[in-house]
C-alpha cells in the first residue's frame, strides 16, 4: 500500500501547485481535486461533509497549531498530509469521491483543543483525526475523542500517557522515553558527566522527557541537573551564571523556537564553553536565523532533512521542497507518515467498521524511509538521529557521532 501512495506522490507533484498552509485559522483552500476546508473554525466543508459510516465519504480533520509560537509545526505537518491526501485524491481518491479535510488551529492551547474536539465529535461526519501535535493538547481532546469513538492520529506528542487514555489515540512520533534515553546514551558514551537540562514546564511531553532523561543519565553514572521554566521567558542568564559556577560540559533542553534560541545565545553570550542539545522544535528556519554563527549546537531527534536515503528524499524531501518552498522539518515528515498509513488502511478495510481500522493502526507495523515501524497499543518507536547547526550552510546536518567530550 505504501508503494501505491508514494507513487501517487510523485506523480502528483509533477501536476500540482499547493499553496502552503497560511497562518490563519480559516487557511483551508482546494487544491488538486482535493475537498478542504475553508472555515476551520466552523468545521464547514466545501464539499458538503456527509457521514462515513455509509462508506461514501471520508474526511479528515487536520488539528494542529496554525498561529502562536509553534505555528511553524502545524503548517509542516499540514503541509504534508495535504501532500498525501491531494495525490490520493487526484488519482481518483477513496472509491472514486476524493477525501475531505478540514482544518483546525489549536493555537498550541489545550482549551482550544477541547473546544475543537467537541466540534468535531458534534458534527459527526469525520472519519479520523490527523493530529494534535503537542501533548498537552491531546490530553485534553483525548477523553472527548475516546467518548465518540473517532480515530485520533497524533503526530508529534510524546507523553507516554497519551495512547493510555484512550484506546482510539495512535501516535507516530517517538516515545518520550526513546529521545530522552538515546540523548542520554549518546551523551555518557562520548564522556559526557556533568550537565543541565532545561525544559518548558508548561509542556506535558517535555515535562516527562525530563524526568526519564534524568533517570537514564544518573543511571549511567552522570549528573545532571533538571530545572524548568516558563514558555515565553525573555532572560536565561540568571540560569546561566548559575551553570557556569557549575563547570557544566552540556546543556540539553525541550522547548519551543523562540525559547531555544535564546537560551543559546544568552549561554554563548555569557561564555558557556559546552555541548547544547536542542529537540525537535528547534529544527526550523527561524530557530537557525535566530541562532545564526553559534558553534556546537546539536540536535537529538527521529529525523535529519538531509538524512542520506535515497528513498527518503525522492520520497518525501524533495516534493516537498519542490512545492513549499523550503525544506521539510520533523513534525511535517510524521503528517506526511500518518495521512499515509491512514489512506492505506481505509483503502484495505474500508470505513464500515472503524474499530477494525482503529485496532490494525494501534497493532500493526508500517513500512518508513526511516525504518519500520512496530505499532504496538497504539506506540511505536524509532531510532534517535543526531545533526549539527551548520554555521557556514545555516542549516542542521545529519551526523553520525558527537565529539567526545574534551
Amino acid at each position: 500500500m505504501k508503494k501505491k501512495v508514494l507513487s501517487l506522490i510523485l506523480a502528483a507533484a509533477m501536476v500540482m501547485s499547493l499553496a502552503a498552509c497560511g497562518g490563519s485559522s480559516d487557511g483551508g483552500s482546494e487544491a488538486g481535486g482535493t475537498t478542504a476546508g475553508t472555515q476551520a473554525e466552523s468545521g464547514e466543508t466545501t464539499g458538503g461533509g456527509g457521514s462515513s459510516s455509509g462508506g461514501e465519504t471520508v474526511k479528515f480533520a487536520l488539528v494542529g497549531p496554525l498561529t502562536g509560537n509553534n505555528a511553524y509545526a502545524g503548517e509542516a505537518m499540514f503541509n504534508s498530509a495535504k501532500m498525501v491526501i491531494d495525490a490520493y485524491n487526484e488519482a481518483g481518491g477513496y472509491n472514486g469521491t476524493p477525501i475531505e479535510y478540514v482544518e483546525f488551529d489549536t493555537k498550541g492551547d489545550a482549551n482550544e483543543g477541547v473546544m475543537i474536539a467537541q466540534q468535531i465529535v458534534s458534527d459527526g461526519g469525520f472519519t479520523a483525526i490527523i493530529g494534535p501535535w503537542s501533548s498537552t493538547v491531546g490530553l485534553a481532546m483525548a477523553p472527548i475523542i475516546d467518548e465518540a469513538g473517532i480515530i485520533m492520529y497524533a503526530t508529534s506528542p510524546s507523553h507516554a500517557d497519551l495512547t493510555k487514555v484512550s484506546d482510539w489515540v495512535i501516535r507516530q512520533t517517538p516515545l518520550a522515553s526513546t529521545l530522552a534515553y538515546g540523548c542520554a546514551d549518546t551523551l555518557l558514551e562520548a564522556g559526557y558527566t556533568n550537565g543541565v537540562y532545561l525544559y518548558d514546564n508548561t509542556n506535558e511531553g517535555a515535562t516527562a522527557a525530563s524526568e526519564l532523561f534524568r533517570e537514564r543519565f544518573e543511571e549511567g553514572g552522570g549528573t545532571v541537573t533538571v530545572e524548568g521554566y516558563a514558555a515565553g521567558t525573555k532572560d536565561f542568564t540568571p540560569m546561566m551564571t548559575r551553570y557556569r559556577s557549575m563547570d557544566i560540559d552540556f546543556i540539553c533542553m525541550y522547548g519551543a523556537t523562540s525559547d531555544s534560541a535564546l537560551i543559546c545565545t544568552q549561554a554563548r553570550d555569557m561564555d558557556l564553553d559546552c555541548l547544547i542539545q536542542v529537540n525537535s522544535m528547534a529544527l526550523n528556519d527561524e530557530f537557525n536565523e535566530l541562532i545564526a554563527g553559534l558553534e556546537d549546537i546539536y540536535c537529538c531527534d527521529s529525523f535529519a532533512a538531509d538524512y542520506p536515503d535515497d528513498a527518503f528524499q525522492g520520497n518525501y524531501v524533495e516534493p516537498y521542497t519542490e512545492q513549499f518552498g523550503e525544506t521539510p522539518i520533523v513534525h511535517g515528515y510524521f503528517g506526511y507518515c500518518v495521512a499515509q498509513r491512514l489512506i492505506d488502511t481505509i483503502e484495505e478495510l474500508g470505513v464500515d467498521d472503524m474499530e477494525e481500522v482503529r485496532d490494525a493502526l494501534r497493532n500493526g507495523t508500517q513500512e518508513t524511509e526511516l525504518g519500520t515501524l512496530e505499532f504496538v497499543d497504539g506506540d511505536a518507536e524509532r531510532p534517535t538521529i543526531w545533526s549539527k547547526y551548520d554555521v557556514a550552510d545555516g542549516v542542521f546536518h545529519a551526523v553520525t557521532e558527537i565529539p567526545a567530550k574534551q
